[in-house]
C-alpha cells in the first residue's frame, strides 16, 4: 500500500531550515546570487533583439560589435554567478547534513538498549547515513535553486509581455498541460520515493544482521535460503527504483512534445506576423529563445519540487527517530565521585515487554566490598540485574540503590564510570589493544595500562602480538581468540579503577586452561571492590561472600555456597547437576 503524503508540510520544511540557522548568511547569499542568476538568464534573450532589431536590421557595424562584447560580457558575468550559487548552496546542504548527521547519532547513543531492541542496526544506518544525505538536495537542488527558477520564469514573463502580449499568450497556450503533466508526475515519483527509502532499510537491515551472523549461516547451511530471502528483497529494492524511473522517463519526453508543441505555434503564429509586418525578426528570434529559457525552469520546477519533497520525507523519518523520546536516557542530577559500592535491590520489577515481566520484586543487599554471585536456570533474569544497575534498561517499579540512593538520580556518566561491566560475549571494535582498552576512559595513563595487564596476567600474550599493544584486533575482535579477547576487556574493565565490577558469564566460552587464566584475573580484580558475578560453572563461585539464586525472575535462595549445598533447594539441584556432567564427561 502506498504511503501518501501532505503535499508539502511546511512546519517540517521550517525546522529543517531551523538546522541551517547557523549558515544563514551563506544561505543568504546563495539566494541573492540565484535572483541574480535568474534576472540575467532572462535579459539575454531581449538584449538579442534589441541588437537584431536595432543595429543588424539597419547594418551598424560598431553598434553591433558594442553589443557582441556586451552580450560576452554578460555571459561570463552569468557563468561566474552560476558557479558560486551552484557551490555555495551544495556547501549549505553538505554543512545542515553534517550537523544533522552529528544530532542524530548524538541522539542515537543516548536512547535506551530497548529502541535497539526492537529496531534492526540496517534501519538506524539507513537513517543516519542515506536519508540525510537526501537532506542536502534540500539546499544543493531544492529550496534556493526552485526560488531561482520561479524568479527566472517571472523574469522571462515580464520581457515577453513587454515585447508582445500576442506573442506571449499563443507561448503560453499549452501550459495548463504542461502543468497537468508536472502535477501527475510530482506525485508518481513522491510515492515511489517514499517505497524507495523503506526498500533500502529493509536492505540494509539484511544485509547488515546476515554479515554479522555469517558463521551462523554457514555452519547451518543457509547461504541458498538467505540468498533467495536477498533475492527477493532485492528485487522489491529494483522495482521500487523502476517505478520512479519510468515517471521520470514519461515525464520528460512530454515536457519535449509540449515545447516542439509550442515551438510550431510561435513559428505559425509568429511567422504570419511577420509576412504581415506585425512581428519583427528579433521580436521572434527572442520569442524563440524565451521559449527555451521559459520552459526549462518550469521542467526543472517540477522536478526540484519533487527533490523537496523527497528531502521532507527523509526529514520526516529522521525527525520522528529524533523525537522518539520515551526511549531516551534520563540524566540524574548527583555528581558521583568514587563510589563505596553498596548496592541495594527493593521490590524491583522488570519487564522487556509489558505485560511479560522478567524480576518479579527481587530484594537483596550487597555491602561495599563484597562479592555476589548470582545463579539460576537460563531465563530466570541474571543479566537483567546487570542492565538494571547499569540503567541500559529502566525498572518500573521497586528502588535500585548506589550507596543509598537511588541509581536514576545519578548522572549516568558517573554511575557508569563505577561500573565496570565485563560481558560473556566480548565486544571489541576494529583498532589497536590498546584503543580498546581505552574504551572506559580515554585519560589513562598508559603506564597504568601495563600494570593492570601485568596484575591480571595479559601483559605477556599482548606482548607477544604483532605491535602489542599497537596491534589491530579487527572487527568484532576477529583477530583474537575468545580467551584473549575476555583478557583485553579484563584489562578494559579494571584500567579506570571501578568501584564495581559486575563479570556476566566470563568463563562460559573459554577452554579449561584459559579459564584458570580467567579465575586468577577475576580473583584480582575483585580485591577491594563490590562484585557481581554471574556464573554458568558454579564450582567457580564456591568463594564469593553471598550467593543469590533466582528462578522465573525470583529469589528463590540467598547465602554461601556451603550453606546453599547444605540446604534443599534448586541451588544444591544445579549444582549436583554440573558435577554429574562433569564426572560423566570425564
Amino acid at each position: 500500500m502506498k504511503i501518501r503524503l501532505p503535499r508539502l508540510d511546511f512546519g517540517l520544511l521550517g525546522r529543517v531550515l531551523r538546522i541551517a540557522a547557523p549558515h544563514r548568511r551563506l544561505l543568504i547569499f546563495s539566494a541573492f546570487l540565484t535572483v541574480i542568476q535568474g534576472f540575467l538568464v532572462g535579459f539575454q534573450p531581449w538584449l538579442i533583439q534589441q541588437t537584431l532589431d536595432g543595429y543588424v536590421a539597419v547594418g551598424d557595424i560598431p553598434g553591433l560589435n558594442r553589443m557582441g562584447l556586451l552580450l560576452l560580457a554578460l555571459l561570463l558575468f552569468q557563468a561566474g554567478i552560476t558557479f558560486l550559487a551552484a557551490y555555495l548552496t551544495a556547501r549549505t546542504g553538505q554543512e545542515v547534513v553534517r550537523l544533522l548527521r552529528q544530532y542524530v547519532y548524538k541522539h542515537l547513543i543516548s536512547l535506551r538498549m530497548r529502541f535497539f531492541d526492537k529496531t534492526p542496526v540496517g534501519t538506524s544506518v539507513t537513517r543516519t547515513v542515506s536519508d540525510i544525505e537526501t537532506i542536502a538536495d534540500l539546499f544543493a537542488a531544492g529550496i534556493i535553486t526552485i526560488a531561482g527558477d520561479i524568479f527566472q520564469i517571472l523574469v522571462i514573463l515580464f520581457f515577453m509581455f513587454s515585447m508582445n502580449w500576442k506573442l506571449t499568450l499563443v507561448s503560453l497556450s499549452v501550459l495548463p498541460l504542461l502543468m497537468y503533466a508536472a502535477h501527475r508526475f510530482r506525485i508518481g515519483v513522491r510515492d515511489s520515493f517514499q517505497d524507495v527509502r523503506n526498500q533500502v532499510a529493509r536492505l540494509n537491515a539484511f544485509v547488515q544482521e546476515r554479515i554479522t551472523g555469517m558463521q551462523v549461516v554457514q555452519l547451518f547451511n543457509r547461504e541458498e535460503a538467505e540468498y533467495t530471502r536477498f533475492e527477493s528483497i532485492n528485487r522489491a529494492h529494483r522495482d521500487a527504483n523502476i517505478r520512479g524511473v519510468f515517471y521520470y522517463a514519461i515525464f520528460f519526453p512530454i515536457v519535449e512534445v509540449i515545447v516542439a508543441l509550442t515551438f510550431a505555434l510561435l513559428v505559425w503564429y509568429g511567422g504570419s506576423g511577420m509576412l504581415e509586418g506585425k512581428v519583427a525578426f528579433g521580436e521572434l528570434t527572442a520569442f524563440i529563445l524565451f521559449i527555451n529559457l521559459f520552459f526549462r525552469p518550469v521542467r526543472a520546477v517540477a522536478d526540484r519540487f519533487n527533490n523537496i519533497q523527497m528531502g521532507l520525507v527523509a526529514a520526516d523519518r529522521i525527525f520522528k527517530l529524533i523525537d522518539e523520546n520515551h526511549n531516551r536516557e534520563t540524566e540524574g542530577q548527583v555528581s558521583l565521585g568514587k563510589a563505596r559500592g553498596e548496592i541495594a535491590f527493593r521490590q524491583v520489577h522488570f519487564a522487556y515487554n509489558e505485560g511479560e515481566e522478567v524480576l518479579h520484586g527481587l530484594d537483596f543487599e550487597l555491602p561495599a566490598g563484597k562479592t555476589l554471585a548470582i545463579v539460576g536456570p537460563t531465563g530466570a533474569g541474571k543479566s537483567s540485574v546487570i542492565s538494571l544497575l547499569s540503567r541500559l534498561y529502566g525498572h518500573h517499579a521497586g528502588e535500585i540503590l548506589l550507596d543509598g540512593l537511588p541509581v536514576q538520580e545519578y548522572k549516568l556518566e558517573d554511575l557508569r564510570r563505577n561500573i565496570a561491566v565485563v560481558l560473556q560475549d566480548v565486544f571489541l571494535f576494529s583498532g589497536s589493544v590498546e584503543e580498546n582498552i581505552r574504551m572506559k576512559a580515554e585519560d589513562i595513563d598508559p603506564a597504568r595500562i601495563e600494570a593492570v595487564a601485568r596484575e591480571i596476567g595479559a601483559y605477556d600474550f599482548i606482548g607477544r602480538l604483532p605491535g602489542g599493544f599497537a596491534y589491530n584486533v579487527m572487527e568484532r575482535g576477529s583477530a583474537l581468540s575468545v580467551g584473549q579477547r575476555q583478557l583485553i576487556s579484563f584489562i578494559r574493565a579494571l584500567s579506570a579503577d571501578p568501584a564495581v565490577i559486575v563479570l556476566d558469564e566470563a568463563t562460559s566460552s573459554v577452554d579449561t586452561e584459559t579459564e584458570q587464566l580467567i579465575q586468577q584475573a577475576i580473583a584480582r580484580m575483585l580485591q577491594g571492590r563490590t562484585g557481581i558475578v554471574i556464573a554458568h560453572r558454579l564450582s567457580t563461585i564456591r568463594h564469593a561472600d553471598h550467593i543469590l539464586v533466582l528462578d522465573r525472575g525470583r529469589r528463590v535462595q540467598w547465602g554461601t555456597h556451603d550453606e546453599l549445598l547444605a540446604q534443599e533447594g534448586l541451588y544444591r539441584e544445579l549444582y549436583q547437576s554440573q558435577f554429574k556432567n562433569q564426572s560423566g564427561g570425564g
